[in-house]
């Protein structure tokens, strides 16, 4: 690797410079992110210390051992993951002799075919599901351990349960859903900037409710199971839980 910068741990001022260049790669860091992208110019001005503290912040978000290694391709940067990541898809990691570990991806090979051009197709809408609140997110994690807990039980019961026990939650455990939420919109928007929500009709929400029900009470008639009535509050939105994203 390259020779030790002057970012660290030692010292107030290292520290407070340390705790700058995190802030800027950690805007990188959501739920999707495997892998950190450092600029080698930054990688180079962490000392080791500096270099263990932002692998160590990283390890928080991925859950699992991450390593430090070159760009292989010949650009001037540094990646940060874990091991499994470096060789998915044919990756190659190497070791340099005085440079530390190099990333080298493999390029398919370049053939010439002949090519029967088709007739263009109109390219087809793709729609772009909406990011989820913070609800959402809680549910989702939670919703196998209320199965595993109570075999049997249906999805709207368990919609119930955890609707009842997000409206308990402390607001620490609420904030992080939400940070959660808002991560999330911003990978999307990275990827799709010129996303925008579009909520639909009236006439469209009556008519899928109308559908929701009638599948609801098929479903209830066969099993045996009570159905809500079309009246009743859905669990599935608690009503402060609303994070709108």
């Amino acid at each position: 690797m390259a020779a030790p910068g002057i970012i660290g741990t030692n010292g107030e001022a290292a520290m407070q410079r340390l705790q700058v260049t995190w802030a800027g790669l950690e805007m990188q860091v959501s739920p999707f992110t495997q892998v950190l992208v450092i600029p080698g110019v930054t990688f180079r001005q962490l000392d080791e210390s500096g270099r263990g503290f932002i692998a160590g912040r990283f390890m928080q978000s991925v859950r699992e051992s991450v390593l430090y290694i070159l760009d292989g391709s010949g650009n001037d940067r540094v990646y940060l993951g874990a091991p499994r990541h470096f060789v998915a898809g044919g990756g190659t990691v190497l070791r340099a002799p005085g440079h530390g570990l190099f990333w080298v991806r493999r390029t398919p090979p370049q053939t010439m075919t002949a090519t029967v051009i088709s007739p263009p197709v109109p390219a087809k809408h793709v729609k772009i599901p909406r990011p989820p609140n913070a609800y959402i997110l809680y549910r989702k994690e939670r919703h196998h351990l209320v199965k595993a807990a109570n075999p049997g039980i249906t999805n709207n019961e368990i919609s119930q349960i955890l609707g009842k026990a997000w409206n308990g939650e402390t607001e620490e455990i609420r904030k992080k859903y939400k940070d959660m939420s808002l991560q999330v919109k911003q990978a999307l928007l990275e990827k799709h900037p010129d996303y925008q929500y579009r909520p639909r009709r009236p006439s469209e929400r009556r008519r899928r409710r109308r559908s929701t029900h009638s599948s609801s009470l098929r479903r209830g008639a066969g099993n045996g199971n009570p159905v809500s009535s079309p009246g009743s509050p859905s669990a599935d939105s608690p009503a402060d839980s609303i994070d709108d994203v």
